[in-house]
């Protein structure tokens, strides 16, 4: 989440704090009104001249507030000044009410407070600050009109000083803690775009479903760090005959193919959740059961394998129907013991898996002809209950003694199992 981001939602915000109190503006000068009527003319306590000048000074604030309300909540106009004006204006108001209705002996006094802590609806500490200096500077109003009218008692100095004191305080305190709201909200926001980076980093190994189970994981981003024995399960994939192919190519057109082909077949891999080792030229490596336990390894192994079968044949399809160059992918998958976790120097580091598991799956991918997914007897063994297999018998593969058994996938390219 960016500055300018951050900086549109507080504006938002604001707007719709804003919002609520007009309404509540709105509300308590009704309220007022209807009291000042009932006062009047129910239980005829209020005098003729000072129900007139209550009655003019709360229609002037009535207006302001539907003006303030027709322009904010109803035509959605909003500017960052807003908030200033609109708490200058209510203290001013509530300055004129007290000195030209209650002069200064009133219950409205206590209103100005309401000003202060109400305007931490604006979520600004900045305005709340504001509001506390024009309700202090309001209520010194009030006390300076004290003076010299027959009519009222003089404010006592130490009243007054009481009165701006805590006026001051409260606004430093509510000012406080919408400040640490929004530094809150600050750093859950950066919080959340480390996440985002990180999760967009392990994005480009695993699935964002792995990479948002690693991050939640307590220790899951340190799984992918340290080197650990573990099992898994090894799929490779190779292009079959690709340097001819791509000799006779426009180096252009070359970069284009395979991308669009890499792009079909990560999108498959990071459908049954497996991590992406890296691309080896035209080469995928493809592990299962880390950084993130998967006690399916196999499977979903053996369900991507024939899920990227079945969308090569599809992109075959349309670059036949475009008159461009087709794709024969042979896969290779093996499952046994590695050693995983980030190799390379402290500048550069890369996620790898290591071992024999590893080296005997490049060797079954290398036996594996365009369109065939070869599976090890390992393999085999707990992925047959969901699939069929052909058994091609005994293979010799370069740096093993003896033969290993080797098992071809059954109508791979006709799409896996769901995981």
């Amino acid at each position: 989440m960016t500055k300018e981001k951050l900086n549109a939602f507080f504006i938002t915000e604001e707007q719709l704090g804003e919002r609520k109190i007009n309404v509540l503006r709105l509300a308590f000068l009704a309220v007022f009104l209807l009291n000042e009527f009932s006062n009047y003319y129910v239980l005829k306590v209020v005098a003729g001249w000072l129900h007139e000048r209550a009655v003019a000074t709360m229609l002037a604030w009535l207006a302001y507030a539907a003006g303030a309300w027709y322009f904010v909540n109803k035509r959605r106009l909003y500017d960052r000044p807003v908030k200033y004006i609109s708490a200058a204006a209510d203290a001013l108001f509530l300055t004129l009410t007290i000195v030209l209705v209650e002069g200064n002996n009133g219950p409205l006094v206590p209103v100005y407070y309401i000003l202060i802590v109400g305007c931490a609806l604006r979520y600004s500490y900045r305005a709340i600050l504001a509001a506390a200096g024009f309700s202090a500077l309001g209520y010194a109003a009030v006390w300076y009109t004290s003076f010299g009218n027959p009519r009222l008692t003089p404010i006592p100095a130490y009243s007054a000083i009481i009165h701006l004191l805590i006026m001051v305080m409260m606004g430093a305190f509510a000012a406080y803690a919408v400040k640490k709201m929004r530094d809150l909200v600050l750093k859950f926001a950066e919080n959340l775009l480390r996440r985002e980076q990180a999760e967009g980093a392990l994005s480009r190994y695993v699935s964002h479903q792995v990479a948002r189970k690693i991050l939640d994981t307590p220790d899951g981003a340190a799984s992918m760090g340290e080197g650990r024995r573990t099992h898994a399960a090894i799929l490779f994939s190779d292009i079959r005959g690709f340097t001819p192919l791509s000799e006779g190519m426009d180096p252009a057109e070359l970069v284009k193919l395979l991308n669009a082909y890499f792009t079909r077949m990560v999108d498959v891999v990071f459908r049954y959740d497996g991590t992406l080792d890296k691309f080896v030229g035209d080469a995928l490596i493809v592990v299962f059961n880390d950084p993130f336990e998967q006690p399916d390894a196999e499977r979903r192994a053996v369900a991507c394998a024939a899920a990227m079968q079945a969308e090569i044949a599809v992109f075959n399809k349309g670059q036949a129907a475009a008159g461009k160059n087709t794709l024969g992918v042979g896969i290779g998958v093996h499952c046994g013991p590695v050693v995983a976790g980030n190799v390379g120097s402290e500048y550069r580091m890369d996620y790898t898996v290591m071992g024999d598991t590893v080296n005997f799956a490049s060797r079954l991918q290398g036996k594996a002809p365009a369109g065939a997914v070869f599976v090890s007897e390992a393999v085999r063994a707990k992925t047959a209950a969901e699939y069929e297999y052909k058994d091609l018998g005994g293979m010799d593969f370069k740096g093993y003694a003896g033969q290993a058994q080797v098992f071809q996938l059954s109508g791979a390219a006709a799409g896996p199992a769901s995981v």
